[in-house]
């Protein structure tokens, strides 16, 4: 009587995790070709005893479950599914070439284990190649999250005055989280005025005219007046091409300008700081115009 596929596995543990450990080292990818063979045996060793008990119990979600764990703590790393892959292919390899030797005469014992064990290793490269995707595009909604969120500071610059930059493409969501962000600053700050600078859009084309101009009526409905500043050239023949009308929206040519507005509105002004002297400094500066000393002057 023939061995199971489960006793050959067991039998032959030793030579097939050794093997295993060598060929992952040389084909598997860049992280395990940097670790030493002593350390490799122990992890292929866990490799293979959620194999065998698989293949023992016929159930190939023992496998799939620990694949998945191994791949979702590695999903960071730039070849973690290229290597988890190959690891699956190198030991499916390997002991395919095992029932070869095993059941050379009894071919329908060793159709029977081959096609259980491609069942089970094409289980585990599917679990992979799933929870790596998955997890991927968890962590790349997080960034891209983070980075609208970045990317649409509100920033106070003064008493009452607001000022969103913004830089890059503009979409139906990114204009939905701008208007949020921008109303929710308006009542935190209780701002008067807000300078949308649109320096760093590339593109305002009609959807994201219609973007900005509901964010102004938003602002207004808020009580808070807008100004529209860094329009390009470019931008405003595309509004006037797009027959975009602003002509409610005041406009300035940059951020400075609408800053200098802004405070003007409020009956304040930029102005060279005038020269301040201590009382120590005034004394000596009418000394020195007047030639005698401050006990002298009368």
């Amino acid at each position: 009587m023939s061995l199971t596929f489960a006793e050959l596995l067991a039998q032959n543990k030793g030579s097939i995790v050794q093997e295993l450990a060598q060929m992952v080292k040389v084909q598997a990818g860049p992280t395990y070709a940097s670790v030493p063979l002593e350390q490799l045996l122990p992890r292929m060793e866990e490799v293979f005893d959620y194999t065998y008990e698989a293949i023992a119990q016929d159930d190939p979600r023992i496998l799939r479950g620990f694949v998945v764990a191994v791949v979702s703590q590695r999903v960071a790393e730039r070849y973690a599914l290229q290597e988890i892959q190959t690891l699956i292919s190198l030991l499916r390899e390997i002991v395919l070439r095992y029932l070869e030797e095993a059941y050379q005469d009894d071919p329908p014992q060793h159709l029977d284990n081959a096609r259980q064990l491609e069942d089970l290793a094409h289980h585990a490269r599917q679990a992979a190649f799933e929870v790596y995707i998955e997890s991927f595009e968890e962590q790349s909604e997080v960034q891209r999250r983070a980075l609208a969120e970045i990317s649409t500071p509100v920033i106070r610059v003064y008493e009452n005055v607001l000022v969103l930059p913004l830089v890059g493409a503009i979409d139906t969501e990114r204009a939905h989280r701008i208007m949020e962000e921008l109303l929710t600053g308006i009542t935190h700050h209780q701002a008067e005025l807000v300078i949308i600078d649109i320096t760093g859009v590339p593109l305002v084309d009609t959807a994201v005219a219609n973007h900005l101009l509901q964010t102004i009526k938003a602002a207004r409905l808020l009580g808070t007046r807008s100004i529209l500043v860094g329009i390009s050239s470019e931008v405003a023949q595309a509004l006037v091409h797009l027959q975009i009308d602003i002509s409610g929206v005041v406009t300035r040519s940059n951020l400075q300008a609408g800053i200098e507005y802004a405070l003007e509105q409020m009956g304040l002004e930029i102005a060279p700081q005038a020269e301040i002297l201590l009382p120590a400094a005034q004394e000596k500066h009418l000394e020195s115009e007047e030639g005698h000393p401050p006990a002298q002057r009368r």
